[in-house]
């Protein structure tokens, strides 16, 4: 029981870690990218629409830029990004549907943040049953198969987030050396991390089941 408390405070580190990482750090990010857009607009007098840290390809293998300085000696170095943040003038006339889609697109937004919110609740009811000794417990079963749904929900909200943000893009702007890429538009992480706690939750379940035969049993 010693061994199965330490995990738990290890699985919790790591989640929090995991969390901080790939969303209060995000988070924070975009909180900097809106407030330089934010000036930027102020300063220029003009509104922008924005698409932030989205994924491109060189339109020609062969192209490179010479817009950077290797500060350590003052020389041009070549570079060639795969990820930017694209701000153009602001469109007066926007299609209906492209409205639409970014109101989609907020309430995607929404339902991302409150089930990230929802799993650590879940995930430190799960450590304190086991502190406990409540170690075969259904609610727990419960718990455990709705944080695996929940990550499956994300990282297909997650999908389709910048799977919008690429198509939005890609409808108002065509940059002259790259494109947009959907190469890496699947939110993997949480859809595997998912997949592999609902497997793990119905091994979990079938050891309850044999305990609870053999406890009628006996």
């Amino acid at each position: 029981m010693k061994r199965i408390k330490t995990l738990c405070v290890v699985l919790l580190i790591v989640f929090f870690g995991s969390v901080y990482q790939g969303a209060i750090l995000p988070f924070i990010e975009g909180v900097r990218y809106g407030m330089t857009i934010a000036k930027y607009q102020l300063d220029h007098k003009e509104k922008t629409d924005d698409f932030i840290l989205l994924d491109v390809v060189s339109k020609n293998y062969n192209y490179l830029e010479d817009s950077e300085i290797n500060l350590k000696t003052g020389e041009k170095v070549l570079i060639r990004p795969n990820n930017m943040t694209v701000l153009v003038q602001s469109l007066l006339d926007k299609p209906i549907w492209w409205k639409a889609l970014q109101v989609v697109y907020s309430l995607l937004v929404l339902m991302t943040l409150v089930l990230g919110i929802w799993i650590p609740f879940l995930v430190v009811k799960i450590v304190k049953s086991l502190q406990n000794s409540e170690v075969f417990d259904r609610k727990n079963l419960k718990r455990i198969q709705r944080i695996g749904i929940i990550l499956l929900v994300v990282g297909i909200l997650g999908t389709l987030l910048q799977a919008i943000n690429i198509y939005s893009a890609q409808s108002m702007v065509d940059l002259s050396h790259y494109r947009f890429s959907y190469a890496k538009v699947i939110d993997f992480s949480p859809i595997v991390m998912g997949v592999v706690i609902l497997i793990m939750n119905e091994i979990l379940r079938i050891g309850i089941e044999i305990k609870e035969e053999q406890d009628l049993t006996i």
